[in-house]
């Protein structure tokens, strides 16, 4: 049973349109008693069972949905996950009786942005309508086709174009892969935009792993074809992971990965720029040509740092390196990870050693970050509220804040010399 729109005060800014979705009636009656004198908000349909709330969310289109995660036919979890593929655009608010972690884990991964527990305050319902609303509308607006590929919604010409994070460290072990996946679902999640991660470890890749997906298209079926690259080549080839982020995985082995070259990367990123408004790459722990490809194209560069001696030494080197190569200070954001006042040193003392202030510290949580690795669910996702998900959180809050304002007449990077390697490109510097 759907309940039909209420007329649009034609005075004022349009009205946040949400639909409820739950099989008991006075629930959802009471719901929209509690939301008719919102005068920013109205309820356009209202729904008793998942497969109902598909139809009337085609036909409505509501930008809100609250959703109750147990209905008898098709549960919550189903109907958000389906709804989002046909109505991209909504933005759903799951609610339960139940307050487990695990439930609101789930919610999460079918592409819910808020979870409210029942019975709902008012105030609570208020906040959560306007809060994922607002992130809505800071979103790049764009039309899936009907095979949910990313088209446009406007000529290349005069856009601005997506940010590339790179995530890197000198030393491997500092927990890069785990830091890239995290942040790009963190960034997906804080700001609603449009996010891909890039499995830049060509040889050894691990994203495909810590994000639980299998696929059998990676980045060498567009390095083969790059000749023909084209945003529908590019969305067949990318998975989708639940919390809609996109992901270019890595080759299935070495051999196939290091057919992979510096060129087929650039190409690629810069197709992707185009496409995201984030796209976060997880950058070998190298400086040959194709991790120097991803970091000269970057726009920022989290380097990840651990209180550890050899790691700390490698950064020295990294940020020296940086320097010579010409990178703007602020392109380097310095990160501490597995930061843990126990480990005898302090980052006081680090940042005067290598003459660079860390911009953030991420708390360490070895136990918990492996037990999410191995379950293949992001930490931002499986525990949201635990420190080291608020400090990655933070991180997508700072990066996010900073690349935004980037307009048009910004200078553009500049183009890597034709000199492989980093020896031939110190030279190229002289």
């Amino acid at each position: 049973m759907a309940g039909g729109p209420r007329t649009p005060d034609a005075s004022g800014p349009p009205k946040i349109r949400v639909m409820i979705v739950d099989d008991i009636a006075e629930t959802r009656d009471n719901l929209e008693k509690l939301l008719f004198f919102e005068k920013d908000i109205e309820v356009v349909a209202k729904a008793m069972t998942g497969r109902e709330a598909l139809a009337l969310a085609k036909q409505y289109r509501p930008d809100v949905v609250l959703m109750d995660i147990n209905m008898p036919d098709m549960d919550g979890i189903a109907a958000t996950e389906a709804l989002l593929s046909q109505v991209p655009e909504a933005q759903v608010i799951m609610m339960s009786v139940q307050g487990e972690q695990d439930y609101l884990r789930r919610a999460m991964l079918a592409g819910a942005r808020e979870f409210l527990p029942k019975p709902i305050g008012a105030e609570e319902l208020y906040s959560a309508i306007r809060h994922v609303h607002r992130l809505a509308t800071t979103q790049r607006r764009y039309v899936p086709t009907s095979s949910g590929a990313i088209t446009g919604g406007e000529s290349d010409e005069g856009v601005a174009q997506g940010q590339i994070i790179a995530v890197f460290s000198p030393k491997g072990g500092a927990g890069t892969s785990s830091i890239a996946c995290n942040l790009a679902v963190a960034l997906r999640q804080s700001t609603a935009k449009k996010v891909a991660l890039v499995d830049g470890n060509l040889t050894f890749g691990d994203i495909g792993v810590i994000m639980n997906l299998v696929s059998t298209k990676t980045v060498a079926d567009l390095a083969n074809r790059i000749g023909e690259i084209d945003r529908d080549l590019l969305n067949d080839v990318l998975a989708t992971h639940a919390s809609q982020v996109k992901i270019l995985l890595a080759p299935p082995n070495p051999q196939t990965g290091e057919l992979v070259t510096a060129d087929h990367l650039r190409t690629i990123l810069e197709l992707m720029k185009k496409e995201f408004d984030y796209v976060v790459v997880d950058t070998q722990s190298s400086f040959q040509d194709r991790a120097l490809a991803v970091l000269d194209m970057a726009d920022r560069i989290v380097a990840l740092m651990t209180l550890e001696i050899p790691c700390i030494k490698n950064i020295k080197l990294f940020l020296e390196v940086a320097e010579l190569l010409e990178y703007p200070k602020e392109k380097t954001v310095l990160v501490l990870n597995k930061a843990d006042n126990r480990l005898g040193m302090r980052v006081e003392n680090v940042e005067e050693n290598i003459q660079h202030k860390v911009a953030l510290q991420i708390a360490n949580a070895g136990h918990e970050m492996t037990l999410a690795v191995n379950q293949g669910v992001p930490l931002v996702i499986a525990k949201r509220d635990h420190s080291t998900s608020r400090d990655i959180f933070a991180l997508a809050r700072m990066l996010s804040s900073g690349l935004s304002a980037r307009t048009a007449g910004a200078p553009k990077q500049e183009k890597a010399p034709e000199k492989s390697g980093l020896f031939g490109r110190l030279l190229a510097r002289r």
